[in-house]
């Protein structure tokens, strides 16, 4: 059988999330992702009022396929995972824009690989104007930082490595005040693009980032009873390997199915 395109849009993901919480968008959101949503709020017993969606950047699906065990430590606390198709580009800024405005990169504005500011609407400016409390949480230089900029009452904290990242997520998650958190890593990307999407770097690194997503869940956990919280593992698009003249690497922004297709999984905490 060929290989073939995943079926849902990552324009998709914020109405899911959103229905997840009984959250109202406006109808130029694409539509969500309907059974899974249901499917999601009857295993928490209700809408979640909390969801933290952690995005860790560039990982394939093929990586997922070759090197299921690595993705062990997210098996465990997710219970749904989800076949999702990248945006043209396949690049970071094109990806999380269409992710989080729910359009197409030619409504959203971002084609390519820059990071204007956006000025139109997002789930976050949804959620701050409903009164609830977002941060965003990334490394860096992140994408994150620069596309969701200048968003009042939306708390931004930046760290320097996936690991502190992780850290100064258990500490928000402590502080029990955010309704939703963004949390935004790189280290697969970076290390990917170095060493190629299959190095042992790159391996490395989804361990690293799949251990940091586990710590999350089980700080998430020790609020069991308290919340009803949505969770979820999101990559932006995927990661070819590209010659690099003689040395192996990796890229992206293309239409192949190594960069296009990507898997989220989707847990509950009640």
């Amino acid at each position: 059988m060929a290989d073939h395109y995943n079926h849902y849009e990552l324009k998709q993901f914020a109405r899911t999330v959103a229905d997840c919480m009984n959250f109202p968008l406006p109808e130029d959101y694409a539509p969500g992702i309907t059974w899974a949503s249901e499917t999601l709020k009857e295993r928490l017993g209700g809408a979640a009022d909390r969801a933290v969606l952690y995005h860790a950047d560039a990982v394939p699906m093929y990586v997922w396929q070759k090197y299921t065990d690595l993705f062990a430590p997210v098996y465990k606390h997710t219970s749904m995972s989800l076949p999702f198709l990248s945006t043209v580009e396949s690049v970071t800024p094109v990806a999380h824009a269409s992710m989080y405005t729910g359009v197409d990169p030619v409504v959203h504005g971002i084609m390519t690989y820059t990071r204007p500011q956006l000025t139109c609407d997002t789930l976050y400016d949804q959620l701050v104007a409903a009164g609830k409390k977002v941060a965003i949480l990334a490394m860096p230089d992140s994408t994150f930082l620069h596309i969701f900029a200048g968003r009042d009452k939306v708390d931004y904290f930046c760290e320097e490595t996936p690991e502190a990242i992780q850290d100064k997520a258990l500490e928000l998650i402590a502080q029990d005040i955010y309704d939703v958190i963004s949390i935004h890593t790189f280290e697969y990307d970076t290390q990917a693009h170095h060493h190629s999407p299959e190095s042992p770097e790159a391996l490395h690194a989804i361990e690293i980032e799949a251990d940091g997503f586990q710590r999350i869940a089980k700080a998430l956990e020790a609020f069991s009873g308290k919340h009803r919280t949505l969770l979820t593992y999101s990559p932006d698009h995927g990661q070819h390997p590209y010659d690099m003249g003689g040395k192996l690497g990796g890229a992206h922004g293309s239409m192949m199915i190594e960069d296009m297709n990507v898997l989220h999984f989707f847990g509950t905490i009640n």
